[in-house]
């Protein structure tokens, strides 16, 4: 298991006072605040995306852009409702004690876990969707056979650009796994302490 010093420290301090420690405190609060922003930031692309392709639905009053802009809320209320259902209970601890941060530590971690399952089962779909919905569109205008249309060069870098978010998602789980390891470690240590 690797060591992280800042998860040493908190032992240390837990070993030797009552007092929450304070890298302990600075963590939840700064978490509680990049989950406040990434609330706002949902808010935005659910506006910007769900109002532009509902916009351009109703300005155009083509079936295709009626499509998309009825895939697009699909995708955006399961977005919600997972999202809804991750973040509940995970914003304030339940008392101002150690062992109550560090469980809510514990409980975000785990949340982020399954948050990211769920954005890989959504991406894919999303994806799925996006390139059903591009080749009706591109075969809008010029008929075109499937075959060529999933290897034009326009869709090999789409294939590309689909890899990024999937390589910085196994990263990502990597290293929230590890993190949830050691604090789990460090809540059985608390715990043997406290007898």
């Amino acid at each position: 298991m690797e060591s992280d010093p800042e998860l040493n420290t908190w032992r240390r301090q837990w070993q030797t006072t009552e007092v929450i420690p304070p890298d302990l405190r600075h963590r939840v609060e700064r978490e509680t605040r990049s989950l406040r922003r990434q609330r706002y930031a949902s808010i935005a692309v659910t506006a910007i995306m769900g109002g532009g392709a509902g916009g351009w639905a109703l300005v155009s009053q083509r079936p295709i852009a009626v499509a998309l802009a009825i895939g697009v809320w699909f995708f955006i209320a399961i977005a919600w409702a997972v999202s809804h259902s991750l973040t509940r209970d995970i914003l304030t601890p339940s008392a101002d004690t150690t062992t109550a941060f560090l469980d809510l530590s514990i409980r975000r971690c785990r949340r982020q876990l399954q948050g990211l399952v769920a954005q890989g089962l959504l991406y894919v779909c999303i994806a799925a969707f996006d390139l059903v919905w591009g080749y009706h569109y591109q075969n809008e205008a010029q008929p075109i056979d499937p075959r060529a249309f999933l290897t034009s060069g326009r869709m090999l870098v789409i294939w590309a650009a689909l890899a990024v978010p999937i390589a910085i998602g196994v990263w990502y789980r990597s290293r929230r796994r590890n993190e949830l390891k050691n604090l789990l470690s460090l809540r059985r240590q608390l715990d043997e302490s406290e007898r």
